[in-house]
């Protein structure tokens, strides 16, 4: 129950058995006491007629001072309120104004709380409760602070996720790095998804004479510009670029998310690259040399997860098929794309019309010689 529905309630009762006087100021006195509350009563004109000495510490002036003034010179925070303190009735009405901040003589202030309710009898009298609240406000004021201190700590931590995922998204393919802010555990050096995949690899042709000639900065802004190309034809055909090494970018289709015509995307993302170079190397007006990509492909099984130590490791796609597609693009001439027999078996029968058996290869330190397939040259590509 509030204290002023208490005041009112406890008044009425007063006044209802016809008790005045003496009885009417030990209530008083008694709530004041109880509920450490300071009052004005006033008459039907707003005119103090009473006042206890509690309601001092709220004023300019001693309490007294303020007998036969209108409620208004105590407390100015009631002007333009008289309209509404007259209307009040005696069945419970009640008028507040809250959280009132007034300079105290210890210099500190504090916050007061303004009820007044129209008294039962035939005086018409109105009672102006003053009840401190300063202890109250200050523990809501703190309470205010602390959710304030919450909800910025919760903006720096959704600024800070957010920042998180924009740089792991950037260092890692999507579903991995999906994976990474929403597993609870921590990644390790290993793996444990085997999977037939298409891997791709595209290597800069003449790069070694390219970084010769150049300051770093500009060697840099040479590498960006064309790793753009490459690597948007890749992610256009949903490929996940693994690396981005020096000259060279590895694309991996079918990982980490399944894709059942894996092979297909990654000739026709071939495509797409060497076709994107060409019209970039003829449009730009860049002040670079075009460069051009050697472009190997194989299909195989290979093992995807974390390569390295505890300290440091990075996301990786091992296997056979990646170590072929990467010596095949090491042979690739610039604009040229080279197949396995096995990423063959997998394409469509238009592109496997656009190959030309290139014979048995023996590649690098692999013991076994993998039949090559290599695409015809860009100008009889459609796609």
């Amino acid at each position: 129950m509030e204290f002023s529905t208490l005041i009112y309630q406890s008044t009425c009762e007063v006044s209802s058995i016809h008790m005045e006087g003496q009885l009417k100021d030990g209530l008083l006195s008694f709530i004041e006491t109880v509920y450490q509350i300071g009052y004005f009563i006033l008459g039907p004109d707003l005119i103090v007629r009473v006042g206890d000495r509690s309601i001092s510490r709220w004023l300019e002036l001693p309490g007294e001072y303020y007998i036969g003034q209108p409620v208004t010179e105590a407390f100015p925070e009631l002007i333009g309120s008289e309209a509404k303190l007259l209307s009040l009735s005696a069945d419970g009405g009640v008028y507040r104004l809250e959280n009132i901040f007034k300079p105290l003589h210890n210099n500190r202030g504090g916050y007061v709380d303004l009820n007044v309710i129209r008294l039962a009898g035939d005086q018409k009298e109105l009672l102006l409760a003053a009840v401190d609240v300063t202890e109250k406000t200050h523990y809501e004021q703190l309470l205010q602070q602390q959710r304030n201190e919450v909800h910025l700590l919760s903006a720096e931590l959704t600024l800070a996720n957010e920042r998180l995922g924009y740089i792991i998204n950037r260092l890692l393919p999507a579903p991995v790095a999906n994976e990474l802010l929403h597993d609870r555990s921590l990644p390790e050096p290993g793996g444990n998804v085997v999977r037939e995949a298409t891997i791709l690899f595209a290597d800069m042709r003449d790069f070694t004479s390219h970084a010769e000639v150049y300051q770093p900065v500009d060697t840099l802004e040479f590498l960006n510009m064309y790793m753009k190309v490459v690597s948007e034809a890749i992610l256009k055909f949903d490929g996940s670029l693994t690396q981005l090494v020096g000259d060279m970018v590895m694309g991996v289709f079918n990982l980490p998310e399944a894709q059942s015509d894996h092979a297909n995307r990654a000739v026709r993302a071939a495509i797409e690259i060497q076709s994107s170079l060409r019209s970039f190397n003829e449009t730009s007006g860049s002040r670079f040399p075009a460069a051009a990509f050697g472009i190997g492909i194989s299909t195989g099984s290979v093992i995807s997860g974390y390569l390295g130590f505890q300290q440091r490791f990075r996301y990786a796609v091992v296997g056979d098929a990646t170590n072929v597609a990467f010596h095949l693009s090491s042979l690739a001439a610039g604009g040229r794309i080279l197949l396995s027999e096995t990423t063959m078996a997998g394409i469509d029968k238009d592109l496997v019309n656009l190959a030309i058996e290139k014979g048995d290869l023996q590649l690098k330190r692999r013991r076994k010689a993998v039949k090559v397939f290599e695409l015809s040259p860009l100008a009889g590509i459609t796609h």
